[in-house]
């Protein structure tokens, strides 16, 4: 009898064992279809992030394209403005030059006039 249960616990040693290498090559086989899976979603992934890259870079480029133009002709435009506002400004100050010149007595007057209206108003702030 002493041999049969020891022989009993050998045979339930060796099915737990064998039940135990079982599971254990079934986990190593789960971890390795979800190790591929998992590669497989991030190579995936990976293709899809090009070619979206790449779908995108054309319209990124264009809209640099456009907005380096419109910077350009900002620039063309302030330009151009700068060079007429010059221009008024020294037609304004060649015709007030030759006003003084031909005018000078009512020009000092209008001087003088404009200085005394500004002195007022500078006055009447500072009270």
């Amino acid at each position: 009898m002493g041999d049969s249960k020891l022989s009993a616990v050998e045979k339930m040693a060796e099915t737990a064992n064998d039940a135990t290498s079982k599971i254990a090559s079934k986990a190593e086989s789960t971890v390795d279809s979800v190790r591929t899976l998992a590669n497989e979603a991030l190579d995936k992934a990976d293709v899809k992030v090009r070619t979206l890259r790449e779908d995108i870079k054309p319209a990124i480029d264009a809209i640099s394209g456009r907005v380096q133009n419109m910077a350009e002709h900002g620039r063309a435009a302030y330009a151009e403005r700068s060079a007429q506002a010059r221009e008024k400004l020294n037609t304004a100050a060649d015709k007030t030059c030759a006003y003084v010149s031909e005018q000078p007595m009512k020009s000092m007057a209008i001087a003088a006039a404009a200085g005394a209206v500004l002195a007022m108003l500078l006055g009447r702030r500072r009270r």
